[in-house]
C-alpha cells in the first residue's frame, strides 16, 4: 500500500518557512538604518510568503486526496481502486500540468470541492478573514511582480476592501507601515507581520 503523506510535517514546514521569511525581514528592519531597504525587503517578503502559501496549498490538496480518496474514486466511477498514491494525487491535482494554479481562495475552494467533496476539502475551514487577507496578499504579490494595469486595479480594490484604504500607497510603503487598526491581526507592527500571521493561522486551520 502506498505510504501516506505526513500532514503534520507539511504544516510544520510551511509555518516554519513563513516565520523564517518574517524574521529575516525583521532582522533587516532592526539592523539597517536605510528605510528604503526595509521597504524593499517588505515587498520581497510578501512575495516569498505568497509562494510558500501556494506551495502549501498544492501539497495540502495532494495530501487530502492521498489520505481520503473515496469521494474522487466514487465520483469518477473508478473500479478496483481504493487508494491514490502521492504521485497520482499530484497528477490529478495539477490536472496533468506541471503546476497547480488558482486565482483566488474562492476558486481554490471550488476546485477542491470538485476533487475531494466538501467534507474532505481542508480549505472549507478557512475563516472569512483568512480568505480576504490571503486574496489581498495575492493582489500585493501580483502588483510587486507584474506592475500591470490589471494588477494595479486589483491591488487598489483589495486594499480598499480589507484595509479600507482609499488611496493605495506603493506595496513597499504599505507593507512596511505600522498597522494601528483595532482589528489588525498583529496590531502595532508592520502590516507584513499581520499578513504573515493570517497565513500561519490559515495553514493551521487547513491542517486539522
Amino acid at each position: 500500500m502506498p505510504r501516506k503523506i505526513d500532514l503534520k510535517k507539511l504544516s510544520t514546514t510551511a509555518k516554519r518557512d513563513v516565520n523564517l521569511a518574517l524574521s529575516q525581514y525583521q532582522r533587516v528592519c532592526d539592523k539597517s538604518k536605510d528605510y528604503l531597504i526595509a521597504r524593499w525587503v517588505a515587498q520581497m517578503t510578501a512575495v516569498e510568503i505568497h509562494a510558500i502559501w501556494e506551495c502549501y496549498t498544492e501539497k495540502r490538496l495532494i495530501t487530502a486526496l492521498n489520505h481520503k480518496p473515496n469521494y474522487f474514486i466514487a465520483e469518477n466511477g473508478i473500479k478496483g481502486v481504493s487508494v491514490v498514491s502521492s504521485g497520482l494525487a499530484a497528477y490529478i491535482i495539477r490536472g496533468g500540468r506541471r503546476f497547480f494554479d488558482f486565482r483566488s481562495i474562492s476558486e481554490l475552494v471550488l476546485m477542491a470541492n470538485r476533487l475531494l467533496g466538501k467534507a474532505n476539502n481542508p480549505f472549507n475551514a478557512l475563516s472569512k478573514q483568512e480568505r480576504e487577507y490571503i486574496d489581498c496578499l495575492a493582489a500585493i504579490r501580483n502588483m510587486v511582480v507584474h506592475r500591470s494595469s490589471a494588477a494595479t486595479i486589483a491591488y487598489k480594490n483589495q486594499l480598499k476592501k480589507v484595509y479600507r484604504i482609499l488611496y493605495a500607497p506603493k506595496p513597499e510603503e504599505f507593507l512596511n507601515a505600522i498597522d494601528f487598526r483595532s482589528n489588525s491581526p498583529d496590531r502595532g507592527k508592520q502590516r507584513i507581520h499581520g499578513i504573515a500571521q493570517v497565513v500561519i493561522q490559515a495553514i493551521m486551520d487547513s491542517s486539522k
